[in-house]
């Protein structure tokens, strides 16, 4: 039996114990929209036991849900849980949150009314960052200055990059908390952190599927977000789609 092999029947007896797994979205799931085919094989054996735990933070569990429909895969969006939105909501639970600034995309800006939250990006006691791909000099001029006269920071994912289709390298809400930070450099700024590694977004998805920490493993192609991120909140974890990982269909035995 070769090492590989060992490490193969490993993951799939980790996997087989386990009582809720874990996925993540961007990389592992799927490829911007599009669900990859073995992704689709593996939520349609372990759909009912599992949750999506993603760092995207340009989407609503909604529009998830809506991409595995299209492959025939029916999931509960109660059960998708993403940094953008999750970010939103903690905001949300704020009560100095008077105002706040949304840095993302309208969806999220809308998602964030909908919740009754006040934009307004001059007089904000939190700022709310996401992936921007509209973000520019004078919305980072506006961040720092709010940011020294001692608004809050909260973050979706410190994530630098995603993988994007045909091997793209895709810039993300991390990159852009890079370059506030630099400028900031020096002041005492309030940051908080909603997706992996932070243990927000594994709390949550545990809490609904009702198992602890220690009977879930993770699922994801980042060593940094998503094994690490499991690992310290207690749960178990397989890198999927990397060089170092496993793939779907090694793991369901074809």
């Amino acid at each position: 039996m070769t090492s590989q092999t060992r490490r193969l029947d490993a993951a799939q007896d980790l996997l087989a114990a386990s009582k809720a797994v874990l996925l993540d979205w961007d990389g592992c799931l799927a490829l911007g929209e599009r669900l990859l085919p073995d992704a689709v094989r593996f939520l349609k054996v372990w759909g009912d036991r599992a949750a999506v735990v993603s760092n995207n933070s340009t989407h609503l569990p909604q529009d998830f849900a809506r991409v595995m429909a299209r492959e025939g895969v029916d999931f509960d969006p109660a059960r998708i849980f993403l940094a953008g939105a999750e970010a939103v909501s903690v905001t949300q639970g704020i009560k100095t949150a008077d105002t706040v600034m949304v840095i993302g995309n309208e969806v999220m800006k809308n998602h964030a009314r909908s919740l009754g939250l006040n934009l307004n990006d001059d007089t904000t006691d939190v700022i709310v960052l996401m992936r921007d791909t509209g973000f520019s000099y004078d919305r980072l001029e506006r961040i720092v200055n709010r940011l020294k006269a001692g608004a809050r920071l909260i973050v979706a994912n410190p994530d630098k990059t995603h993988p994007g289709a045909d091997g793209r390298i895709v810039p993300e809400t991390g990159a852009l908390l890079a370059a506030i930070m630099a400028c900031v450099e020096g002041h005492n700024v309030s940051v908080d952190i909603i997706g992996k590694p932070s243990p927000h977004l594994f709390a949550r998805a545990c809490a609904v599927l009702g198992v602890p920490p220690s009977q879930a493993v993770m699922l994801g192609d980042n060593p940094l977000t998503d094994v690490a991120g499991a690992d310290a909140f207690g749960a178990n974890s397989l890198l999927i789609n990397s060089t170092d990982g496993f793939r779907f269909a090694e793991l369901l035995g074809q």
